[in-house]
């Protein structure tokens, strides 16, 4: 989490300088060898004591960052929070990642454009707050530096994939909609239309994309194509476009994913 109290801050980028700044001196000389290391865990707290001169040196680096992560980028109108089967919160950030992604495909020719996007409420870890938003909210909601992959499907992994979902309670989803059914993905439908004998190109994350959450069926899809977009820079991104165009943060329930009724 990202703490506006300067001086763990500060403390932090001290001892990230001072370890640069040994390590580099250790690899002038490669006559030094090491004969003995020991570790020990020391957390950065404010009973830490600073260096002056070093927190004189790195004063205008923390004010900066200060600056930057304290800066307004939109407004929400109501509080965001993550839940399963679809929620106010994945349902936006999934709804982003598709239109985002799709958007940089249509400038880069060699990119095939997304048909639906997935991104995992585990992944997620705050709620965006009613209200204005800072760099920082979403530093806190995303602390990962995941970027997009597009991972290629064919119709039986799709409906693999759905029912992997469906069996978890469901997840973050855009593009596509199913009902879950005894734990099983039941009515799915890709752009309103039901599933047809053809590829269908997800675009996720590196870690979903790479198996990770369990989502394994994405390592038997071929080819994947990885679009360098971080998550978190998308989100960012997103978001100030909406505030540049004075639009508010309004996420809808819209029952992309949910429960057969009985």
């Amino acid at each position: 989490m990202i703490k506006s109290n300067k001086r763990p801050l500060n403390k932090l980028i001290q001892a990230t300088l001072i370890l640069a700044i040994s390590t580099y001196l250790l690899s002038c000389n490669n006559n030094y060898r090491v004969k003995e290391s020991s570790s020990q865990m020391t957390f950065i707290t404010d009973s830490l004591a600073t260096i002056p001169e070093i927190d004189k040196y790195i004063a205008p680096y923390t004010d900066s960052l200060e600056q930057e992560m304290n800066k307004v980028i939109g407004h929400c109108e109501q509080q965001l929070t993550k839940g399963m089967p679809e929620s106010l919160l994945t349902n936006f950030t999934a709804d982003l990642m598709l239109s985002s992604t799709n958007n940089f495909c249509s400038n880069n020719p060699d990119f095939p454009s997304a048909d639906i996007a997935i991104i995992n409420y585990k992944g997620l870890r705050t709620a965006i707050e009613k209200g204005d938003i800072m760099v920082k909210n979403i530093f806190n909601l995303m602390p990962f530096e995941n970027e997009i992959i597009l991972v290629t499907l064919n119709k039986q992994q799709v409906i693999e994939l759905f029912d992997f979902m469906a069996s978890v309670g469901g997840d973050g989803l855009s593009g596509a909609s199913f009902v879950i059914a005894d734990k099983k993905a039941t009515n799915i439908k890709v752009n309103n239309k039901a599933l047809e004998e053809k590829n269908y190109i997800i675009a996720t994350s590196d870690y979903l994309a790479n198996g990770g959450d369990h989502f394994t069926i994405f390592k038997d899809g071929a080819p994947n194509y990885n679009t360098k977009l971080k998550v978190r820079d998308v989100i960012i991104d997103h978001i100030s476009d909406l505030h540049t165009k004075n639009i508010s943060i309004n996420s809808q329930l819209d029952k992309r994913i949910s429960y057969a009724t009985k």
